[in-house]
């Protein structure tokens, strides 16, 4: 009887193990796709205007975000959030993974999301 119990309990960790790495490369897997599925998303997108405002949208999970000419108001990430200054020009065309970005109309800065996504990629699997 006592040797069914230890049994039943190895089985027990033993699946309870099993869970736990597949919930782990599940976890993986989903952040690959998800970065993917969020580079086809801003492919989408189409933008161009003057930076009239930068502000961090508390409604929206401080996400940062840039208000241009036209009324638009669009979301970046962080790292190229931080190089826009008001007064900027930014252009996105559809079907472009890069953003450019003008300051005294000179090309100042692309930010390129196939590049921002791998990396992020990369991240998650060094982890």
């Amino acid at each position: 009887m006592l040797k069914n119990k230890r049994n039943i309990f190895k089985l027990a960790i033993f699946i309870g193990l099993l869970i736990v790495m597949l919930i782990w490369a599940n976890y993986l897997s989903r952040s690959k796709a998800f970065y993917k599925n969020a580079l086809e998303n801003r492919k989408e997108e189409s933008y161009s205007g003057i930076v009239i405002e930068k502000y961090i949208d508390s409604s929206q999970h401080c996400t940062p975000m840039l208000k241009i000419t036209q009324n638009s108001s669009i979301s970046l990430e962080n790292s190229f959030w931080n190089e826009v200054e008001i007064g900027d020009s930014i252009v996105k065309t559809k079907g472009q993974t890069y953003i450019n970005l003008y300051r005294n109309n000179k090309l100042k800065q692309i930010f390129d999301y196939n590049i921002y996504f791998r990396d992020l990629i990369e991240q998650k699997s060094e982890k």
